[in-house]
Formats: structure tokens, sequence, C-alpha cells
């Protein structure tokens, strides 16, 4: 394999992506080395490559393949992809241009500035074409007032539907709910729970209507009407009454958000 000068890989890669693709990058020090089989170029200190709207920052970042096709960053990880409203912080980076795919690895942190998500995890790979999200380990995801957490999940972003397993649990409010699989559309807040269930919901008392008029009315109204009280429906032959959120029984039970999307 055959060194050769830094100045020179600049040149070379730049007459090799930019056919494709717009890309810069820029770093204290480069290396890099060139062959048959392999290509390699090596960017260390303040390294940042971008890539058409992706902006890739890090201690290290290495370029391989043909026509430099896998990009991998370590160290201090950071970026944001613009043109899809994602900003994203890592231990590391793997990122193939061909598939588009990107994984992120160690204390994995994930903005999506277009629906106001946050998404945390130990590992996400990102598939940027079909915009879609696998989270794993330990995951975490956060909408307004809306708390999601489990072991593993999947992040439609064009659908806003997000999927949970592994233990799931689902905060919304002071309401709570568990299940062996819990979908929830982020875009009505509607929460779907499968299999064993279980939680709570605190219904929210009626706010006292004017004091000058009706004052009996409104005390009765208070005991006996929620501000918000989700409707529930439950699919299975265990109960035709109030649905039972903490039963061993398989069910899959639907809580609606009269509100929907704020």
């Amino acid at each position: 394999m055959k060194k050769i000068a830094a100045i020179h890989i600049f040149f070379s890669l730049s007459l090799v992506l930019f056919a494709n693709s717009k890309i810069s990058f820029s770093s204290d020090k480069l290396e890099g080395s060139a062959g048959k089989d392999k290509t390699t170029t090596i960017l260390t200190g303040n390294a940042s490559v971008k890539i058409d709207n992706l902006q890739i920052k890090a201690d290290r970042i290495e370029l391989s393949g043909k026509n430099y096709r896998f990009i991998s960053a370590t160290g201090t990880v950071s970026g944001k992809d613009e043109e899809k409203g994602l900003e994203f912080s890592s231990s590391a980076l793997n990122f193939d241009r061909d598939t588009e795919v990107a994984e992120f690895l160690g204390s994995v942190s994930v903005k999506d500035t277009k629906e106001d998500v946050l998404v945390k995890g130990e590992r996400i790979s990102y598939n940027k074409k079909h915009e879609t999200m696998l989270l794993q380990m330990n995951i975490e995801l956060t909408q307004k007032d809306l708390s999601c957490k489990a072991m593993f999940g999947m992040y439609y972003r064009k659908k806003s539907l997000l999927e949970l397993t592994g233990r799931p649990e689902v905060t919304k409010e002071k309401d709570i709910f568990k299940a062996e699989r819990i979908t929830v559309n982020l875009d009505t807040k509607d929460i779907t729970l499968k299999g064993k269930v279980s939680g709570s919901i605190i219904e929210k008392e009626k706010k006292k209507a004017d004091t000058s008029s009706k004052t009996e009315n409104t005390s009765a109204e208070k005991e006996t009407s929620p501000e918000k009280t989700p409707t529930i429906k439950e699919r299975d032959n265990t109960s035709t009454g109030k649905p039972n959120l903490d039963s061993a029984n398989k069910a899959e039970i639907t809580i609606n958000d009269s509100k929907g999307k704020n």
C-alpha cells in the first residue's frame, strides 16, 4: 500500500466525491493511504465532514471504501441534518453514503426539531431514505408532557408513530401505562396497549364555573365530570365494563386523547 502526501489526498478526495455529492471537510491533521483494494483518509483534531445537508463533527473521522463510501466518527461526535431537521450527539457514528443509514453508538441523543421530539438510547440506527429509527437499549423518547421508555423501539417519522417493546412504559402528564407492547401516535397522542397491561389514569376535576351563577350545579359537576377522560377501548372478552389496566389477561387497549395534537 502506497503512502501519499496529505495534499494529494485532499485533491483526489475532492475530485471523486464532488462528482456524486457535495462534500467538504476540515481538521487539524490529515493522514491517508491509497491502494487497489482500499483508500483511507483519517481526520483528527476538530474533524468535520459535510455531505450535502449532513454535518458531522468529531475528534476523529475516517473515510474509507470505494469512493469513500463509509464514514466512521469517534470521540465527541455531534452534528445535524438541516434538510431532515435532526440534531445528534453520540460517542461514535458509522454512516454508509450508499444506503444512507447512520448508526449512532454510546449515549446517543437525537433531537427531531420538526416534531419537537427528543430520543435517547445506547444504540440508534437511522435510515435517512425511509426516515425510520431503530432504537435499542434503554431508550427514552420525550415530547412535551409525553415520556416513553423501553428497551427497544421503532420510530416512524413520516407517520409520527412510535412502537415500544421490552418493558415499555408511557407517561402522559400523571397517567402511567405499561404493557408487553405499546404503540404511540405522536400526532394524536393515542396510546395502544397490547398483551398484559397495567397502569393508572388520574382524572382531572372540571374547573369551577362562575361563582355568581349555578353554584350548586358547579359543585355537582366537580364531583362527576372530568375535564378530560380518555376514551378507552378494550378488545378482549374478559370485561364489558370499565377497562382493567391491571390485569394478567391478554388485551389490546387504546387510549384516545380527545385534544389531539396541540
